[in-house]
């Protein structure tokens, strides 16, 4: 049998492996509800360009892309729990591994493509490029996104590396949009997705349908072999060192320094060994610069289309959200890879107890969020809200980014769970701003069941003077502390 068989026939025989542990890990209860959310969007939109823009941009940015994140999300929890260790030492080798997840997740990005766009958009679709585009795209993110998370050992290290490669890969979306438009994009592999996936709805040359197909096979070939590499470099030959590093979290709380105290230390010391940890800290100042400078030039050059300085008080609302969510999605995934690494069980044993460790981490995530919100309304300079309206907003947003790190801890088992359920935290915030800004009240209430809401609405308010601030943020305080404390007796009996 030759090698290209022998690989096929051991990919086969994982693959349906890889499909039940995706369902089993909520890849695909988590689509279904996307899936949902995405065509009530779009049913929204008008029939025509802005459906058509709409459906381009939920389907490259979503679908085609999932792989990039779960890919991350497996190849972590397989290497914690030495799934990889039988891999290496079984009959199956490193490409069909790769083939094995690179199918499984594309076949799930070709489901979720369209159940949305046949309800969504509708089937006047030109099938066989849009739907060439989503599974060459979601084969080569895939591969990119194991090359990305082959050398870490860490879901948040990885995630800070994620940005990076997402910000060039998803750079041709700004020529999309019209914001930016220049042929250097043709070199960048999203190019070619989107020219396969705008063909679906609108007949596209020949030699642009090739150069996008032959690209994309290019870019594919080059990733797996690649990604090949990262195999044998960091999983294979990493297998025998990479537990050996640091001392057990659990083993150190009941030092001389304190539970409480040990704890910080030891936190201090994973930052210090991962510098690219540090960059999550400084993840809310990058993104109030973006608010800065980015905003602004989008705005002039979509003034053709669309005036965004009617809603710049809806944007500040999300960037000073993002602040505190990012914090919060950090923490949650420290919880979860300490669960994952025995630490929440080794509590019982040190005198800090769950509810102390849960308090320590809600106490970092809440000043640090409340810091985040406080500087990024100025920073990102959308907005001019009043110093103590802004401190009782930021106070709020920080109630959700405590939330943020609750959700994970609580509702996912491990950094995989986690991963499907981040996927709702985007919308989670999206969701509750643009009811701000397109939902009259008192209907506008309705989306205070998502946390953000108020903090947002009052935002709004205080920036154009509107009365009304402080009742919202007393019951956002009221509520966002209610949805806290329900989440952490959830994760406290988990862990009990």
């Amino acid at each position: 049998m030759s090698r290209l068989a022998t690989v096929s026939a051991r990919a086969r025989s994982m693959l349906p492996w890889d499909v039940r542990l995706q369902y089993r890990y909520g890849f695909y209860a988590v689509y279904a509800v996307l899936t949902l959310m995405y065509v009530l969007a779009l049913r929204q939109l008008p029939a025509g360009s802005a459906r058509e823009l709409g459906l381009i941009l939920v389907v490259f940015s979503d679908p085609s892309f999932l792989g990039f994140y779960f890919i991350a999300a497996l190849v972590l929890f397989e290497k914690r729990e030495g799934v990889l260790d039988a891999l290496v030492t079984s009959p199956l080798s490193t490409e069909a591994y790769l083939a094995s997840k690179t199918l499984s997740l594309t076949f799930l990005a070709l489901v979720a493509t369209v159940v949305v766009t046949v309800f969504g958009y509708g089937t006047a679709v030109d099938w066989l490029p849009f739907l060439t585009g989503v599974a060459l795209t979601s084969v080569l993110f895939v591969l990119v996104g194991f090359v990305a998370v082959a050398r870490f050992d860490s879901i948040n290290a990885y995630f800070l590396t994620a940005g990076a490669y997402m910000t060039v890969l998803g750079a041709p979306v700004l020529g999309l949009l019209g914001i930016v438009e220049t042929p250097l994009f043709y070199l960048l592999p999203a190019q070619p997705s989107l020219v396969l996936i705008e063909a679906g709805l609108a007949p596209a040359p020949t030699w642009e349908l090739a150069y996008a197909v032959a690209y994309l096979l290019v870019a594919i070939a080059v990733a797996f072999v690649v990604a090949r590499r990262a195999f044998e470099r960091h999983v294979v030959a990493g297998l025998d060192t990479e537990r050996t590093a640091g001392t057990p979290l659990g083993a150190s709380l009941g030092g001389d320094y304190g539970p409480v105290a040990s704890l910080a230390l030891a936190d201090l010391k994973n930052w210090l060994r991962d510098p690219l940890l540090v960059y999550i800290g400084l993840a809310p100042i990058l993104l109030g610069l973006v608010g800065r400078f980015f905003v602004p030039f989008a705005t002039e050059r979509l003034s053709g289309l669309v005036d965004l300085t009617a809603y710049y008080g809806e944007v500040a609302a999300v960037f000073v959200l993002f602040g505190p969510a990012i914090l919060g999605f950090a923490v949650g995934f420290f919880v979860l890879e300490d669960r994952e690494q025995g630490t929440l069980t080794a509590l019982r044993l040190t005198p800090l107890t769950a509810r102390g460790y849960l308090a320590y981490r809600l106490g970092v995530t809440l000043v640090l969020g409340f810091l985040a919100a406080l500087v990024m309304a100025p920073l990102s300079a959308l907005a001019t809200v009043p110093p103590l309206a802004l401190a009782g907003i930021a106070a709020v947003a920080a109630l959700f980014g405590a939330i943020t790190a609750l959700v994970l801890a609580s509702l996912a088992a491990n950094s995989v769970e986690g991963i499907a359920v981040s996927k709702f935290f985007g919308l989670i915030v999206m969701a509750p701003v643009a009811a701000v800004a397109v939902v009259p009240t008192p209907w506008q209430y309705l989306a205070g069941v998502f946390p953000p809401y108020w903090a947002a609405a009052a935002l709004v308010r205080a920036a154009d003077g509107t009365p009304g601030v402080w009742p919202l943020l007393a019951v956002g305080a009221a509520y966002n502390g209610l949805v806290l404390v329900v989440l952490a007796r959830r994760f406290v009996s988990r862990v009990d």
